[in-house]
């Protein structure tokens, strides 16, 4: 493709050529490399940079083993917080920078681009030797409790170690990560009690937790199992396999059939977890659409409680009051109709879920297109084209670009699925409905 970044004439493959949202990186002449790595470096952020500027819209930076550096990570980042930059940044939902000698200077740089950003989706920090500078950390994790980002990739950089993982955890509040991978790091038995503590506590909203190839012993591991089993409801996948077992546990054979007792416990509490978000998620969904006819009706806006809406003075609201005999209905029995139709939901996951349908300034605004008749009776809405001048971050999330989706007409086009599917996702986790809540239940 033209506007792939290269640095050697000889064509390569790569599984993202084909997108036109995604701008791909190829290694580094390895005789470039060796001559200079600053110049190779610039050669490197400048080129992608180019690249960047011609797309205007970017879904997917691949810039692995791009010889980046702290320079070239931290050039990088200021042209996509400059005005120049700015239709990449509200695009961007994946970041990949593996293997690019990233250390505190960059990891910087990365915290800047992330703090407050609703549209990062996917950072991948794998093989860079980052930091151990626990100011460092503490600036990375607040940027990334501000974010939204879902996947957050540490593995292959043993030179993280303990230090690393004993400034991240305690900080880490973000409701919206689920997926941290801190494979083959380097920890050791040290930090166990504090992944312990992150696990059972209400911060943790992970669903997949990847520690394997570290040396967290055989009793290590066995105490993070027993606290998602115990105290986590969130955990769907855990990896604490491959870990350099000690001695600690006994014998060969006494270790094996500890750790298959272990497992066998970690696949029952990952599985009840994975189950009941299910249900939890289609019950808040459920109730939403049932809410939002109960409680937006016109006669019923202007009302201050939406569990127990007030008498308005105009005959339109008191023929609805009288015909509609719910709200005739003392608070308690209402709030008992309405766990019928959510009976998994705690009380207060319940509450918020109607307070937010109630609301109708939640209702999402609608930019009405032209009218496009697809035959016979059936016509749609078209969307309206937004200028790459105009284009905003759509309620705190990426929007597809127009040259993005399907031109077919069938509303079948992949980017606009998990465009729907993360907002969906973003709502549930704003009312607290992402997970099974253990506190009391109405019923």
């Amino acid at each position: 493709m033209r506007d792939r970044v290269r640095f050697f004439t000889k064509k390569s493959g790569h599984k993202y050529d084909k997108d036109p949202a995604t701008v791909c990186s190829t290694a580094v002449n390895s005789g470039i490399l060796s001559i200079s790595p600053r110049l190779a470096s610039r050669m490197s952020v400048e080129a992608i940079i180019r690249t960047i500027r011609r797309r205007g819209i970017v879904h997917r930076l691949y810039l692995g083993n791009s010889c980046l550096g702290d320079s070239g990570c931290v050039r990088l980042f200021d042209f996509l917080n400059s005005s120049a930059g700015r239709p990449c940044r509200e695009s961007l939902t994946e970041l990949f920078l593996t293997q690019n000698d990233i250390g505190p200077h960059g990891l910087l740089a990365v915290a800047g681009f992330m703090k407050d950003n609703t549209v990062l989706r996917e950072l991948c920090l794998s093989g860079n030797p980052l930091t151990r500078d626990v100011d460092v950390i503490k600036e990375f994790v607040t940027s990334l409790n501000s974010s939204r980002l879902c996947t957050l990739q540490l593995l292959h950089s043993s030179s993280l170690s303990d230090p690393f993982v004993q400034a991240f955890l305690p900080g880490l509040t973000t409701p919206y990560l689920r997926q941290l991978d801190m494979s083959a790091i380097n920890m050791t038995r040290a930090v166990v009690p504090i992944i312990v503590d992150y696990v059972r506590s209400p911060r943790c909203h992970l669903e997949r937790l990847q520690c394997n190839a570290n040396s967290l012993s055989l009793p290590g591991a066995r105490s993070i199992v027993d606290a998602i089993e115990k105290f986590n409801y969130t955990l769907g996948k855990v990896n604490v396999d491959d870990q350099h077992m000690d001695d600690d546990g006994g014998n060969a054979e006494e270790r094996a059939i500890a750790w298959q007792e272990g497992w066998r416990i970690l696949s029952r509490a990952t599985r009840r977890n994975f189950e009941s978000k299910i249900v939890v998620k289609t019950q808040a969904i459920a109730l939403l659409r049932y809410c939002r006819a109960l409680y937006l009706h016109p006669a019923q806006r202007e009302s201050p409680n939406p569990l127990q809406p007030a008498f308005v003075s105009s005959r339109k609201s008191l023929g609805y009051r009288e015909s509609c005999l719910f709200f005739k209905l003392p608070l308690e029995i209402q709030l008992e109709i309405l766990t019928f139709l959510a009976p998994t939901l705690s009380y207060q996951q319940l509450v918020r879920v109607v307070r937010y349908a109630a609301d109708i300034t939640s209702l999402p605004r609608v930019s009405h297109g032209p009218m496009i008749n697809l035959g016979g009776s059936k016509t749609i809405v078209a969307r309206d084209w937004v200028s790459a001048v105009e284009r905003q971050p759509f309620e705190g999330s990426w929007r597809p670009p127009e040259w993005w989706e399907c031109r077919c007409l069938s509303f079948n086009c992949s980017a606009l699925r998990r465009w729907k599917r993360e907002r969906r996702d973003i709502w549930l986790t704003e009312v607290g409905c992402d997970t099974w809540e253990s506190g009391y239940q109405y019923r």
